[in-house]
């Protein structure tokens, strides 16, 4: 089973996935609805596979809830209801951590979301 990483927003969610040993950003969905992801998402497993889903969990520093917490985890139980295995992992700091590199390379349109999806990801399984 292959893990795929959403780094859900309001406008823009980011994508990335363990394939072969390696995480890879996927294209960011720049209009973000619930329906949207999940359509995202089952094209991403019917071109590898199923899937577990780790679902970015937005919490302070302190590990407190945030404003967007409560929608992350609503969504998590609309994908659950949608037959997607779902596991939320604290995704604290995952943006910050892709803004050298965004700004490096000028990224927009949700690339940075991606990028922020592969730090979840790999977080969740323990890579550097």
């Amino acid at each position: 089973m292959n893990e795929i990483a959403v780094d859900y927003g309001r406008k823009r969610t980011g994508f990335a996935i363990y394939l072969v040993g390696t995480v890879l950003p996927l294209p960011p969905l720049t209009e973000t609805t619930w329906n949207g992801i999940a359509d995202r998402l089952k094209h991403i497993q019917n071109e590898n596979g199923t899937s577990r889903i780790i679902l970015g969990l937005p919490l302070t520093a302190a590990g407190k809830p945030t404003e967007l917490s409560n929608e992350v985890e609503k969504l998590s139980d609309y994908l659950e209801k949608m037959g997607f295995n779902v596991e939320l992992v604290r995704e604290t700091s995952s943006t910050a951590e892709t803004e050298v590199e965004a700004r490096v390379n000028h990224l927009r349109d949700g690339k940075r979301d991606s990028l922020a999806a592969m730090v979840i990801l790999k977080r969740y399984l323990g890579m550097p």
